[in-house]
């Protein structure tokens, strides 16, 4: 609006206040992403707003056919803070008389707030956000600054606004490339020779005692299967002698199990490719727990402190070093007490994962779900454990999953002069691809991780002490 002010030497001024400014830069920056989204931007002026500073038409950005599919957009800019404004939130009130106006229509209506000096902008659509009695007697709206920013990000978001819920059109998604990192692990090496023989033995405890008896702990890369024992074991080296019939004793090519077409001899492999884990995880500190579903779940054990003066062993909290964008500490268990009695322990919180091997195209992969384990002590479950588990994974983001897999997958995989790598099963990189569409990262970064902090610089690599079994 140009308002006119008082005379001067005979001629009336006109001026125009800053706001004005501020709301002209507002819609202009909207404008500008819009167009970014491959959208049209239809600005309305002078006595046809009416509450409305714009129209969007969605249009498909791969064909540039446009769809008569619109958002109208009411802009509200500021050059200064909004009201209870933090990192993460924050709130505009609306005025009743706008906001009846923006509900009655038949149009989609959003509300874009910005402070056009940052280039920042954020928006809600304005009827489902106000469907509720308590939003709409408010006339409060509170802006998500990590889910709800406006920009070029947003495109699928607003184009949602304008679908009519019987509408079967398809929009393509805005165009972006992205490398995907999956949650498949890369098995590079495991043993090439596979060895059966017939035993005596029908119960792996049997098989177990008289190797305890001999003094022999060779590993458990066996199992026993109608008297007969597969493994990844030399069967005709000692002490495997003495358990069974050397006659008997046949070797394989592993490749002649893992690639197979017959399923019987893929599930024989499988489960000793789970026994090789279960091996590389012990020596990593690395638990196992037999969950009632029958998938084990690994969980990292506490960090082992031994009293110099009582020899008494304690289970402490465990972490660990990794690098994902910098140096960071990862807390992989972690202690809960009672907050009236710090003496008194609540239960033990462990990171952990549940492994399961899936061959594709000729090639092994360690499928990684990440999940975690609770027990009481460290190591005796505790009987609140499907309830605490149920409840971590509500909280959990789409962000700290991505970080477990990760993290476990460098923790497999990595080896220094402190944990020497493990000869028998050796893992690559997670499998990952390149795609034509991408994932806003306000929708993947919408929670934080609580469990990772960046390492202080100068801060020591060096590996605590693992609790043994």
């Amino acid at each position: 609006m140009v308002r006119k002010q008082s005379r001067i030497h005979g001629v009336r001024e006109k001026f125009i206040p800053q706001n004005q400014i501020v709301g002209q830069q507002g819609i202009n920056l909207i404008e500008r992403f819009v167009l970014e989204m491959g959208y049209t931007w239809t600005p309305t002026s002078g006595a046809n707003d009416a509450g409305i500073d714009g129209i969007i038409e969605i249009r498909d950005q791969k064909t540039g056919a446009v769809t008569n599919l619109i958002v109208q957009v009411q802009s509200k800019a500021t050059s200064g803070a909004w009201e209870a404004e933090t990192a993460t939130s924050l709130v505009y009130r609306v005025r009743e008389k706008d906001l009846q106006y923006w509900l009655q229509g038949n149009a989609p209506v959003i509300l874009v707030v910005s402070r056009p000096a940052k280039q920042e902008a954020y928006w809600i659509p304005v009827k489902p956000y106000f469907t509720t009695p308590e939003r709409r007697a408010s006339c409060k709206a509170i802006f998500n600054k990590q889910t709800q920013r406006f920009d070029k990000e947003a495109a699928v978001g607003i184009a949602s606004q304008a679908l009519a819920t019987d509408k079967g059109i398809y929009l393509r998604p805005p165009p972006k490339w992205e490398v995907l990192t999956s949650n498949l692990l890369e098995v590079m090496y495991y043993p090439n020779t596979l060895y059966i023989a017939s035993t005596p033995h029908t119960l792996p405890e049997k098989l177990r005692g008289v190797l305890k008896e001999l003094e022999e702990r060779p590993g458990e890369l066996w199992y026993l299967k109608e008297k007969r024992i597969l493994s990844f074991h030399d069967l005709s080296e000692f002490p495997w002698t003495e358990v069974v019939d050397q006659g008997t004793v046949e070797t394989f090519e592993t490749g002649e199990w893992g690639l197979s077409s017959d399923q019987e001899r893929k599930n024989d492999f499988v489960r000793l490719l789970n026994q090789t884990l279960r091996q590389l995880c012990y020596h990593k500190g690395i638990g196992v727990f037999a969950s009632k579903n029958g998938k084990p779940v690994f969980y990292f054990r506490p960090r082992k402190v031994v009293d110099p003066k009582t020899e008494e062993v304690s289970r402490e909290t465990r972490t660990e070093t990794w690098k994902l964008e910098k140096n960071s500490m990862r807390t992989v268990v972690q202690i809960y007490r009672s907050d009236k009695d710090k003496s008194k322990v609540l239960y033990y919180r462990h990171h952990g994962f549940v492994g399961q091997f899936h061959r594709f195209d000729a090639k092994w992969y360690l499928e990684i779900s990440p999940t975690y384990h609770y027990t009481r002590d460290g190591v005796e479950e505790s009987r609140f454990r499907a309830e605490n588990l149920a409840g971590m994974k509500r909280q959990e983001g789409h962000q700290a999953v991505a970080n477990n897999v990760r993290f476990i997958a460098h923790y497999l995989t990595e080896h220094d002069l402190l944990r020497k790598e493990y000869a028998m099963l050796r893992f690559g990189k997670l499998l990952d691809g390149a795609v034509e569409f991408g994932i806003p990262e306000a929708d993947w970064k919408n929670r934080s991780d609580p469990d990772e902090e960046p390492q202080a610089a100068g801060e020591s690599d060096a590996q605590m002490e693992l609790l043994s079994e």
